[in-house]
């Protein structure tokens, strides 16, 4: 092989390879760019996704991230009623999705609906009003009020990432004889709002 021939070849792998790392450098940074919030730091970390037309940008926010936002906390024994009329108390901790979207988010005018989305593309949908509320009832119990939560640990136990996005929505009734343990969505990846 001739001394020309081997610096050509030299040079195109020396092109072909910068060409890669800045194609990778792209792609890296517009995945960031994609998030104003944190990115997970490691494998089986939960990171919650708020985007919509209603919504300036899009805002990804850690487990850490959500439990630092220490005026939203919440810990409470939410009341439930299922389809088949089964009713049961479960300890929560998590965060007011209200605060959530009040600090981490820039709402447009035109926001009036909200979907959570699951990982498995369950999905339920509320008003922002609803998402507001501060008076979800337990009717076995008319002086306890309920907000709206994103939960991250029930009875004592913290959701386990390994097992998909450690985050649940729960919400009170909205009056007696409301079944609200079926709006209750598991591993809540997207927060939507149009």
């Amino acid at each position: 092989m001739s001394k020309m021939y081997r610096k050509r070849i030299s040079f195109i792998t020396t092109i072909t390879t910068l060409s890669l790392l800045f194609f990778l450098l792209m792609l890296y940074l517009t995945f960031l760019a994609g998030c104003q919030g944190g990115q997970p730091t490691s494998a089986g970390e939960g990171i919650l996704v708020i985007r919509g037309d209603a919504v300036e940008g899009e805002v990804c926010l850690t487990l850490d991230e959500l439990k630092s936002m220490e005026d939203g906390l919440i810990e409470d024994d939410y009341f439930s009623v299922n389809s088949y009329g089964t009713k049961e108390y479960f300890h929560f901790k998590g965060i007011w999705i209200w605060h959530v979207l009040q600090e981490k988010t820039d709402l447009k005018d035109n926001a009036s609906k909200v979907t959570f989305i699951a990982e498995d593309g369950y999905t339920v949908e509320y008003t922002l009003e609803e998402v507001k509320r501060e008076d979800y009832i337990d009717e076995q119990n008319p002086a306890t009020k309920y907000k709206m939560i994103l939960a991250w640990e029930e009875n004592g136990k913290e959701y386990d990432p390994d097992e998909g996005n450690p985050f649940q929505l729960v919400v009170g009734q909205k009056e007696p004889g409301d079944e609200n343990k079926p709006y209750w969505v598991r591993n809540v990846k997207t927060i939507r709002i149009d």
